[in-house]
């Protein structure tokens, strides 16, 4: 069966994320003109991948004069992007992490629909302790064709999300991020070693490089677990990933 190619605004806008992000365009992108050329396409689809663009907070257009690079402060909410280790430095707490499982499997089906039918997934199980006091359960699941080295790092000390990005040179350009109260399950009680029904955050989270769905991950997070940061409100993007790794 023949492989679906993606729109033609997709590959553009790909396009140009990649130069944004390795920083091969930092000041003004390419007009309409020069995408329409450069791809063969018309200037209506170049501009729709602009707006695209502009419209996820990658970008600013100034009438008559372009489409300018804007620079990112990766805030959203009240909490800036940063490991779980910075997490635990900014509250001045020993932090280390404790892999519980790291193996590839079949993905389940809510798993599958979430990252786009992968044959398979790298499920990554951690806990995280902060001055030896257990404080976060991770589940992790990775699409097997980006992230199959995982399988072989340590991520008992390595920062899952610096080893995409740095290692594996995976731009990581936008996350889906939920966040609400609950109470803890038997089986995260006796991880955390508290009673059931003890408070928590629970945090789900996708993340995207351009277009593909990269990591699908769900945190529960004792709830006297503080967060907090100081940032300028007028500089703030609406980019959904918050918290910690």
């Amino acid at each position: 069966m023949a492989v679906q190619q993606p729109p033609k605004y997709i590959c553009i806008k790909e396009h140009l994320l990649q130069g944004i992000t390795s920083q091969r365009f930092t000041h003004m992108l390419p007009s309409e003109n020069q995408l329409a050329r450069e791809f063969s396409v018309s200037r209506m689809t170049a501009r729709k991948a602009l707006a695209e663009i502009e419209k996820e907070g990658f970008a600013t257009r100034v009438p008559g004069k372009g489409t300018f690079v804007k620079e990112r402060h990766f805030t959203q909410g009240y909490f800036r992007v940063r490991p779980t280790r910075e997490h635990a430095r900014k509250l001045n707490v020993a932090h280390k992490a404790k892999v519980l499982e790291l193996r590839a499997l079949s993905p389940p089906p809510k798993v599958a629909a979430k990252l786009q039918n992968p044959e398979q997934v790298i499920l990554a199980r951690r806990l995280h302790f902060f001055d030896e006091i257990p404080v976060r359960y991770e589940i992790r699941y990775l699409h097997g064709d980006l992230c199959g080295g995982v399988l072989q790092e340590d991520l008992a000390v390595d920062s899952i999300h610096e080893i995409l990005v740095h290692k594996y040179n995976l731009p990581l350009t936008k996350v889906w991020q939920r966040m609400q109260a609950v109470a803890v399950s038997e089986e995260v009680a006796f991880l955390f070693d508290v009673n059931p029904g003890y408070p928590a955050f629970h945090i789900q989270r996708l993340t995207y490089t351009f277009e593909r769905p990269v990591t699908w991950v769900s945190y529960l997070i004792r709830g006297e677990v503080a967060f907090e940061d100081s940032f300028a409100p007028q500089q703030t993007d609406h980019v959904e990933e918050t918290l910690s790794y």
